[in-house]
């Protein structure tokens, strides 16, 4: 992996020079008298927690000393942790805390106990528990998702609110819990998209010393093996935490296999009782054999079983691999304002070759000739620089809650990408593999992908009376994008600069002068510049979007809330993969329809997540083969269900017991709509076990052994779902 195009000493020098600043003004607003009657920040607390052993009171562990607790009880910038499947608050969609009915957009939160539910070990395992959330289908890029009908890509995904492009599979080992901001996010973010985003917030060092050993096993030879400990120094002024996975299994699909490891440390200093210094890092490498799918034989998506290896695994392999480290400076001024400045670095390579169906040359025996793509390599990085200032005060006898931020980022891509043809008959129904030699057709060379964008932003919540608040903010981006690029024709350099304005607005109804019930309405602009890849079009354009989202909702008990919106996006110069990188804009992207979610607690023993989507996604462009089709892998109709109940739950032990389900309508397998997948009904269960200190989960996914289509590139690249399986883990709190 090559790091030599950006000096990692640029981001460290950048930051010290940021981080001084704070911490002097810190000391001259300590000196300042407070207003006469000055307002209360919501008592918040660090978002991190420590490993829950199951339902019911945690044992006793030793404290830290109390040493910096001003600063580890909470900022403005941390929503509180979460017991059980709701969160209160969120900070995706306003980058400081803000309770669920006091934000004009939808939020999906899931957190670290829905994680352990459901054993989560990859991205597709976890989209079930927010509404209008589907697989985008992809054997490189696995992590892609349809978002309310809109295609959102790695790069449109941030870990602790930093921009986090990368392709590597997420591993969840050391994430605390997962945001996922429904519509633009442009205005706090800079360029993105009008789908939304997806959050990561890791898990950070707490004051507890504890240490968690888990080990997760099951179906097709699964073995992983985790550690989670946390601890502190005698003083209490430097806590630290250590997240470890290691992860070896076999696949339902023949001959595919999974290897990958993680390492993620944090370390934060509590230099006082108002500032923390925390340094965060990450290493993990995940390699598989890169399976492509299954194709549609004589029309029908299912006719192979999802077994079928259509490759060749003497030649294919996916190997990814990546870094990052981010530095964050918090501190507080004053009762009602606080500073956070941060640094984040990301590298990441993902060498790879592949071989996947091209075309079918005969129907009984189904023969298909196939393709191979080759990434010998792929070396991209990131670097973000964030300062944001947040705080309260009364003006015009309105309370505000303000919030005014910059961001950098420095994104550079360098890869070749080479395409041969296999012209020997395949024999999907029974495979030989011979590994045939394969006949170069073109290849692609991007020695240069570079972009640097530049933001500013303010927001501002209102509250104008005591039912009505009102949410305002903008956003001016400058990105200067420049990518060159052979596809075999002669160089290319494309060289071009974006300066654009992106404004949010919503307001909310609260009748009853509370949080029990809220109305909302919100209005946002989002833009992205283009993405790197082969495009058929031609000329590259900026993508842009446009979103209306309206909503009620309401707190039905004390702990179970339940939202319902409607919403209208639209996206223009969208760009979508026909195969593999082979990318096309579609004039626009139209995307309505209504959503219903559903999540909390029926009880102190039976907890809910449930979610209904209807969606209508089309494409409009001055292509024939486009226009007026329904976007790709989007169904109208998804539903999701999962209910826990608690059998036992005492002081020492728990056992419990859940039912889940999963549908998706018929939809689309291509751009052209020239092949539907089937709908499908997956139904999955759950038992759980605590005693004392021990805690074990079992996770029993399609119960009924169905045959499905879980998602789709084309009608070539077919991804099937899971036969049965069991994964089970045990774990041990010391």
């Amino acid at each position: 992996m090559s790091h030599a195009r950006f000096p990692g000493c640029w981001l460290l020098s950048i930051l010290v020079c940021l981080l001084c600043g704070p911490v002097v003004l810190g000391q001259d607003a300590s000196s300042t008298q407070p207003s006469a009657q000055p307002p209360v920040l919501p008592e918040t607390e660090v978002e991190a927690t420590p490993p829950a052993v199951a339902a019911g009171p945690r044992p006793e562990l030793p404290a830290t000393p109390d040493f910096g607790r001003g600063i580890l009880d909470g900022t403005i910038f941390d929503a509180p942790p979460v017991q059980g499947y709701r969160a209160d608050s969120s900070t995706s969609g306003s980058i400081i805390a803000v309770p669920e009915a006091d934000l004009p957009a939808t939020v999906n939160v899931i957190p670290r106990d829905v994680l352990n539910d459901q054993i989560v070990l990859r991205l597709d395992d976890l989209v079930r528990n927010a509404g209008g959330v589907t697989r985008a289908g992809d054997g490189l890029f696995g992590d892609r998702i349809f978002l309310r009908g809109l295609e959102v890509g790695s790069r449109d995904f941030r870990k602790d609110g930093f921009l986090d492009p990368t392709f590597v599979p997420r591993d969840f080992q050391n994430v605390e819990r997962v945001e996922i901001l429904k519509g633009p996010a442009s205005m706090l973010y800079g360029a993105g998209d009008p789908a939304g985003m997806v959050n990561l917030i890791t898990k950070r060092p707490v004051r507890e010393r504890f240490a968690e050993f888990g080990f997760t096993f099951g179906a097709w030879e699964r073995a992983r093996f985790t550690l989670d400990a946390n601890g502190h120094t005698p003083s209490g002024k430097l806590l630290y935490r250590i997240n470890v996975a290691q992860e070896d299994a076999d696949s339902f699909v023949d001959f595919d296999d999974l290897s990958r490891t993680q390492v993620a440390p944090v370390v934060t200093w509590l230099i006082g009782d108002d500032t923390s210094l925390t340094w965060n890092g990450e290493w993990h490498r995940h390699r598989t054999l890169g399976f492509q799918g299954t194709p549609a034989v004589n029309g029908d998506p299912l006719f192979l079983p999802p077994n079928r290896f259509i490759g060749e695994p003497a030649n294919d392999f996916l190997n990814t691999e990546e870094f990052r480290q981010s530095l964050v400076l918090r501190h507080q001024l004053s009762d009602d304002w606080w500073v956070s400045v941060g640094g984040y670095s990301l590298f990441y390579d993902f060498p790879n070759s592949t071989t996947s169906a091209a075309a079918q040359v005969n129907p009984d025996p189904p023969l298909f000739v196939r393709s191979r793509s080759d990434v010998p390599f792929e070396d991209e990085q990131s670097h973000s620089a964030i300062a944001n200032l947040a705080g309260e005060f009364c003006g015009a006898g309105m309370l505000h809650k303000v919030l005014a931020g910059l961001e950098y980022n420095y994104f550079d891509s360098s890869s070749r990408f080479e395409s041969a043809v296999i012209t020997d008959p395949f024999d999907v129904s029974n495979p030989v593999y011979l590994d045939p030699a394969a006949t170069p057709v073109f290849a692609a060379d991007f020695p240069v992908f570079r972009q640097q964008r530049f933001g500013g932003y303010l927001q501002d919540l209102v509250e104008v009376a005591p039912r009505w608040k009102l949410l305002g903010g903008v956003r001016f981006d400058t990105v200067d994008f420049n990518f060159e690029r052979n596809i075999g024709f002669g160089e290319v350099e494309t060289q071009q600069g974006f300066d654009r304005v992106s404004p949010r607005g919503g307001v909310i109804f609260q009748p009853l002068g509370d949080e029990t019930l809220a109305a909302y309405y919100s209005y946002a602009r989002s833009f992205s510049p283009p993405g790197g890849g082969i495009y058929l079009n031609g000329d590259l354009s900026p993508i842009l979007g446009e979103s209306h989202e309206a909503g009620v909702k309401a707190l039905l008990l004390e702990n179970l809330s339940l939202t319902a919106a409607g919403f209208h996006t639209t996206r223009q110069n969208d760009a979508f993969n026909v195969q593999s990188i082979v990318l096309v804009q579609v004039g626009e992207v139209r995307s309505q329809g209504a959503e219903l979610n559903l999540v909390g607690e029926l009880t102190d023993r039976w907890s809910v997540i449930a979610n209904y989507t209807y969606t209508d996604a089309r494409l409009s462009d001055p292509d024939p083969r486009f226009d007026g089709r329904r976007a790709r892998n989007v169904p109208f109709n998804t539903a999701n269900f999962w209910t826990r109940y608690d059998i036992l739950s005492d002081d020492c032990r728990t056992l419990g017991a859940a039912l889940g389900l999963v549908y998706l309508g018929e939809r689309p397998s291509d751009l052209e709509n020239d092949l539907f997948l089937p709908g499908f009904s997956r139904w999955d269960a759950g038992v759980y076990y605590r005693r004392g200190q021990w805690n074990a989960s079992v996770y029993l996914e399609n119960l009924f052994d169905v045959q499905y289509a879980a998602s789709s590139i084309n009608e070539l690249q077919i991804f099937q779902g899971a036969p049965f399986n069991v994964r089970a883990t045990v774990s041990y709190l010391y």
